[in-house]
């Protein structure tokens, strides 16, 4: 551990105690908090019982420099973070009325009205800062105990995220490690269908990274993979996220928090162009993150899941003796569904997916997880390429999803398609 500051996880919650919900704030806080120079020495699942609650908290705050509790913020009986953190730290709670008034404007404008029982999401320990919550309605809280500072996030993943990222690493950063190491001694960049123990193995075997007090960090998304260089030098930052282009390809590794379906997007946008998506194996995944984007509609045509062999001839003139020769998950299929997209549709680009999801339907020339994906684009002709994605049903979609939205870019831009997983 060295000079390393220590830190313990706290997460509250008897659904996760009892395997009811998945607990991923384990996995995401901790790579954050290594990344930030702390050494995590508990993670701890607490129930929702106030006993167990204040043994837990008066050990870590007792044993930490940090301490971060997430979940039990909500406004019911069984939420208990502001209480024992309140009573821990010898901190009555006060009643909020900025809190208030914005859950109270917030409900206004969804045409709810707000019930009493929110009023509790208001009261914050005395002498803590609010942490406000861009997506849900639970505020977080940052405050100290002697000399632990004490972090409480709300517990759906998606809110604990926005607000550590972009509310408490802010302030936990200058009072952990001082002024010298900010975003500017920061390189945050994202890797593409680059499996996390590969990105490990890479980072963990570059010398630049070997010879400096450069600390990396990941954040796993279902699309992605985020990861952060801190501190060191600039130059020892950019030799080691050079080196990753240089292995992987520029496509697959990009400085910045990189979503493949809004890079996709804003190329098409620029550009003025719309694309059409036909999809087997997917059955619909990929045009889903497409139109998840607002204003999606600027760019996106439509799509269809032909699923089928039948649909594939219907609706895309797929001929039937190639399905029956080439067999339904092959080059010579994919391209024929990509070409049939543009000749029926309006669209510049288009894209098909075929393949073998599983966990049935594999051979040995065409094991599960064989993917052929075709993206065609008008003025320049198609990318048509083999993928062999290993993991379950879900999985395979996904990476099939991920690599249909890149194979897309590669074809716009003119560029090598050094796609793999």
């Amino acid at each position: 551990m060295g000079d390393q500051p220590t830190s313990t996880i706290l997460s509250v919650g008897t659904e996760l105690t009892e395997g009811t919900i998945l607990n991923t704030h384990f996995r995401f806080i901790g790579a954050e908090l290594r990344g930030l120079g702390f050494f995590t020495r508990r993670a701890v699942q607490i129930p929702d019982d106030p006993d167990i609650f204040r043994r837990e908290l008066r050990a870590a705050v007792e044993s930490s420099a940090l301490v971060i509790v997430t979940g039990g913020l909500g406004p019911t009986s069984d939420d208990l973070t502001r209480e024992v953190v309140a009573e821990i730290c010898d901190a009555p709670l006060y009643f909020d009325e900025a809190i208030w008034d914005e859950l109270v404007a917030r409900y206004s404008a969804r045409g709810r009205q707000i019930a009493p029982t929110n009023r509790k999401q208001a009261l914050i320990p005395t002498g803590f800062q609010v942490l406000p919550n861009r997506v849900g309605t639970a505020p977080g809280f940052l405050g100290e105990s002697g000399e632990c500072m004490i972090l409480a996030l709300p517990g759906p993943p998606a809110e604990l995220e926005q607000m550590f990222l972009l509310e408490a690493i802010p302030r936990i950063q200058p009072h952990f490690l001082g002024a010298q190491e900010t975003s500017a001694s920061v390189l945050t960049a994202t890797a593409l269908m680059i499996p996390e123990s590969v990105l490990e193995q890479a980072l963990q075997g570059n010398d630049a990274a070997a010879k400096s007090r450069v600390r990396w960090s990941t954040r796993v998304a279902h699309d992605r993979i985020v990861f952060t260089l801190r501190g060191g030098e600039e130059n020892d930052r950019r030799r080691i996220f050079s080196d990753l282009v240089e292995r992987f390809g520029r496509v697959r590794v990009r400085e910045g928090d990189v979503v493949p379906s809004n890079s996709l997007y804003q190329v098409l946008k620029q550009r003025n162009e719309r694309i059409a998506i036909a999809e087997s194996c997917t059955g619909g995944l990929v045009s889903k993150l497409l139109t998840d984007i607002p204003g999606s509609s600027q760019v996106f045509w439509g799509s269809l899941v032909t699923y089928s062999n039948e649909s594939k001839t219907n609706l895309l003139q797929v001929p039937a003796d190639l399905l029956g020769s080439a067999g339904a998950v092959s080059a010579e299929v994919a391209s024929a569904m990509s070409e049939g997209l543009l000749r029926h549709t309006p669209a510049e680009v288009a894209v098909a997916v075929t393949g073998i999801a599983g966990p049935e339907g594999g051979s040995p020339e065409k094991p599960v997880g064989t993917v052929w994906i075709s993206a065609r684009y008008r003025p320049v002709g198609q990318l048509c390429k083999r993928f062999q994605f290993h993991g379950g049903r879900e999985a395979v979609r996904r990476r099939s999803a991920v690599a249909a939205l890149l194979l897309a870019e590669c074809v716009l831009l003119g560029l090598e398609a050094d796609l793999e997983y």
